[in-house]
Order: structure tokens, then sequence, then C-alpha cells
């Protein structure tokens, strides 16, 4: 049973998940015109394949270190767009929209990782988590 925090922290993750890869199709002909099609696709991919594997690494297993990994990811994107903004280099239009509104979600769930049924989870053995069942906070 995951607490109905990871269930939303997992939910906001994906979606951002989704939005980044949304946004990489968006500057994608920029990206081939610069890098080539192989190195283009090849970054998406692991950049996208990477943040499912500490997404579900965090949300099902429970591993303290990827979400450690995961929440040092969630910052530097949020640093990034913090610094993009600072010195006027943000995107414009909906590439903008699209980039502010992902790391919006992965802050979120990032937070929520941390909520004080989530910090259970990550205690406890991960043998013993039914994964069919939402457990409340009144329920610890």
């Amino acid at each position: 049973m995951r607490p109905k925090s990871i269930v939303t922290a997992e939910q906001f993750y994906l979606g951002g998940t989704a939005l980044l890869l949304v946004s990489s199709l968006m500057v994608w002909r920029p990206l081939v015109d610069a890098y080539g099609a192989g190195l283009a696709g090849g970054v998406t991919a692991f950049t996208v394949g990477a943040f499912l594997l500490l997404i579900l690494f965090t949300t099902r297993r429970g591993s303290r270190i990827a979400r450690g990994l995961l929440i040092a990811l969630t910052g530097l994107g949020a640093i990034s767009l913090l610094y993009q903004i600072g010195t006027g280099q943000v995107a414009l239009g909906p590439l903008g929209v699209v980039n502010v509104v992902q790391v919006v979600l992965t802050v979120i769930g990032a937070v929520l990782l941390f909520r004080p049924t989530a910090r259970a989870f990550f205690a406890w053995p991960h043998d013993d988590w039914e994964e069919d069942r939402v457990v409340t906070e009144k329920e610890l």
C-alpha cells in the first residue's frame, strides 16, 4: 500500500516528464540541425528514460537514493528556470509555458515526497507494502 502522497507525487512527476518530452519535441528541429538526429534522439531518450526510472524506483520501490537523485534533478531544473527568468533568456510563447509548467509539476511532486506519510513509506521495508492499496495518513 502506497500512501496517497506517493501516488500523487508519481502522477505529478509523470506529468512533468510527459511535458519534458513535449518540450523536446517542440525544439526538435533546432536540436537536429545543431547536433544531428542521433545525438538529439539519444539525449532526449536518455533524459526521459532516466527520469522515468528514478520516478519508478522512488515511488514504487521506495528507494531513498533514487529519491535523492530525483530531488537533485528537480532542484537543478528549478534553478535553471529561475536563472533563465532572471537573465531574460526564458523561452516565450508555448515553449516557455510548457517549460514553466513542467518545472512546477516536478517541484510539487518533490514536495509531496517529504510529507509525513511519504517519510513513513521510505522508512518501511517495501516487501510489506501492497501495491494495489493506497493508505491514508490516518491509517499510519
